[in-house]
């Protein structure tokens, strides 16, 4: 059985043939294992790969570099012409159909081809009627991160016992995925899943293309920019000079139109692709966590896709997990090749017929040889069917010869009673022997397909305590803003011309009392809802800043402290004192681990049918 997997890329598309004696080897296209997935369009109709590229210098219009990245879209204008998506796909399979057909001698028994762990299920149906419309049979979609698993057990020869997991750190052209997959004794399923779509070697690319910009004085830069060949042409080298940054210390980049040559090193790339690779790795650290997965479980890091050979990548890892990433030297062809030797199983999982592999037979021992019977005398021999039925012998006319003397049953003399003649019988003969078939079970299916449900709430826990550094601040904010509350209403009511007391003073000058009255009781308005809304946010772990709760209680105090300078009575003292106690409990240890502690996970809503 001769097998392909597809690996179809933002930026490449792999593809690896499995040969019936189990040998795995990429196809070439043009020489080399990786086909552009890029597309152009020409007057006979869709070209695919190296050929497209060398297309775009001349119609730049024409021309799509990923199609992988406009999966949602419907279609794509090139030059003046609306391509549909799954067309350009489609292309492209065809591309790799007609290389498999010219080095296979014919078509492929089964074809796996992998897609993003994250992909729903609109895409997943746009990628497989591509592969059908394409001509190639009828295709197994596999997840990424389950073919990358399967690179690192059965060909890295990686001890991934049942109950660990692989972490996939997937860093390709468009976009970046990190996976937990898990090794049971069905095979591998997805933990959890995260990734950024817009977050992938093109942008490293990008980022090349700025440090020659800055290197550059603004007219040249714009010479350049305004020239759509000359900028397709820059981002070409700009790429080849990210790949040799990954190799060496500094790369020499040359800038078209201005024939001009800019220096770049490991160093300036390093410095403006870190926050990329640090949000990658903050991304995989949130799955990891999703996934509920203890440290020890963890088999390893691995490193796929092309743009993980940057090696801040594996610094970046290996300084936030506290292990090493396994890398390989040519990560883009790991999914493919773990796509192949995972498809036959996933085919027969499926039920999809599949030719028979052929089946072991155990060696049996030779028999040993039966034991020599004596000679007979001549005459005829009774057939073993016949023996039940002895028949007395028949006499055989002599040939012409030497006279042979007569047996002894035939010099008998006739007794009165007939008596039959005795007759020797072979034994019967037993059939040949045939060893038995010791017929062995079938190897068991090493893939299994992920629920559908990958992410299971963890059961409500009660709500933990709060300690009493967290409790007495936020009682007395609560009480305080209250109390603000109710002041704010009666002086609300002062303003609006209601007479609280009954004798009010002579000289109190009214119109002076009323905007008096309603400016202190925006004051304290204002100042109440930040006192509740801090205590509220005080209450809750994580869910706050400790600046926010600590600053409140500051400005009550020196508040409070100030108006009793000036005269003020208990009435301000209290709450002076009372608020600087608060502060001194929110800066003690327990308020610090409490506002620290992780939120709590939230449950998901409910399905209606389920």
């Amino acid at each position: 059985m001769v097998a392909l997997g597809v690996d179809f890329g933002t930026s490449h598309t792999v593809a690896v043939a499995r040969w019936p004696d189990g040998r795995a080897r990429p196809l070439l296209f043009d020489g080399s294992p990786l086909l552009p997935s890029a597309v152009s369009l020409e007057e006979d109709g869709l070209v695919v790969g190296r050929d497209a590229v060398h297309s775009a210098r001349r119609a730049p219009e024409r021309f799509e570099p990923n199609p992988k990245r406009r999966i949602d879209d419907g279609s794509v204008l090139l030059g003046e012409r609306d391509v549909p998506v799954p067309e350009m796909v489609t292309a492209v399979f065809q591309r790799v159909l007609a290389e498999f057909t010219r080095t296979a001698g014919g078509a492929a028994d089964a074809v796996t081809v992998t897609h993003p762990a994250g992909w729903a299920a609109t895409r997943r149906n746009t990628l497989q009627e591509a592969v059908r419309q394409a001509g190639l049979p009828a295709a197994t979609l596999v997840p990424e991160p389950v073919a990358a698993a399967t690179y690192f057990v059965r060909v890295l020869r990686n001890m991934v016992p049942v109950g660990s997991s692989v972490v996939v750190y997937d860093l390709g052209a468009g976009t970046f995925d990190g996976s937990v997959v898990a090794r049971t004794r069905a095979g591998f399923e997805v933990l959890a899943v995260g990734g950024r779509d817009d977050l992938g070697g093109l942008d490293f690319d990008e980022l090349v293309v700025g440090l020659i910009g800055r290197a550059l004085p603004a007219g040249d830069w714009g010479r350049v920019s305004a020239d759509p060949r000359a900028a397709r042409r820059l981002r070409e080298e700009a790429r080849e000079a990210k790949e040799r940054l990954s190799r060496a210390a500094s790369a020499t980049v040359m800038v078209p139109v201005l024939d001009r040559d800019v220096q770049l090193t490991r160093e300036e790339f390093e410095a403006a692709a870190r926050p990329l690779v640090e949000r990658s790795v903050q991304v995989l650290g949130e799955t990891l966590r999703l996934s509920r997965l203890a440290p020890q479980r963890v088999a390893g890091i691995f490193l796929v896709g092309g743009a993980s050979q940057m090696p801040l990548v594996a610094t970046e890892l290996h300084r936030e997990f506290g292990r090493p990433p396994v890398t390989i030297e040519q990560p883009e062809l790991v999914v493919a090749e773990g796509a192949v030797l995972v498809g036959p199983a996933v085919r027969s999982r499926n039920g999809v017929p599949v030719p028979a592999r052929p089946i072991p037979v155990q060696p049996v021992p030779a028999r040993p040889a039966a034991p020599v019977l004596p000679a007979l005398p001549s005459g005829p021999v009774v057939p073993p069917a016949l023996g039940a039925l002895a028949l007395p012998a028949a006499p055989v006319p002599s040939a012409p010869g030497p006279p042979v003397s007569p047996g002894p049953a035939v010099n008998a003399p006739i007794s009165p009673t007939p008596v039959s003649p005795p007759v020797r019988h072979r034994p019967p003969v037993s059939p040949p022997f045939v060893p038995p078939r010791v017929v062995y079970p079938p190897p068991q299916v090493i893939y299994m397909p992920p629920p559908q449900v990958v992410y299971l709430p963890p059961p409500m826990q009660p709500r933990p305590r709060a300690p009493w550094s967290i409790r007495w601040p936020a009682g007395f904010m609560t009480t305080y803003g209250v109390l603000l509350y109710l002041l704010t209403a009666l002086l609300l009511l002062a303003g609006g011309g209601v007479q609280l007391v009954d004798n009010p003073s002579p000289d109190l000058d009214k119109d002076q009392f009323t905007t008096d009255s309603l400016q202190w009781a925006g004051i304290c308005a204002v100042l109440a809802t930040l006192l509740l809304h801090g205590a509220g946010r005080a209450r809750r772990p994580a869910g706050g800043h400790r600046w926010y709760p600590l600053a409140l209680c500051v400005i009550v105090t020196a508040c409070n402290l100030a108006l009793t300078t000036e005269g003020g009575g208990y009435w301000t003292l209290i709450p002076g004192v009372v608020f600087a106690a608060s502060t001194a409990g929110l800066l003690l240890p327990p308020s610090h681990r409490w506002l620290r502690r992780p939120p709590r996970p939230k449950m998901p809503p409910q399905n209606a049918a389920g």
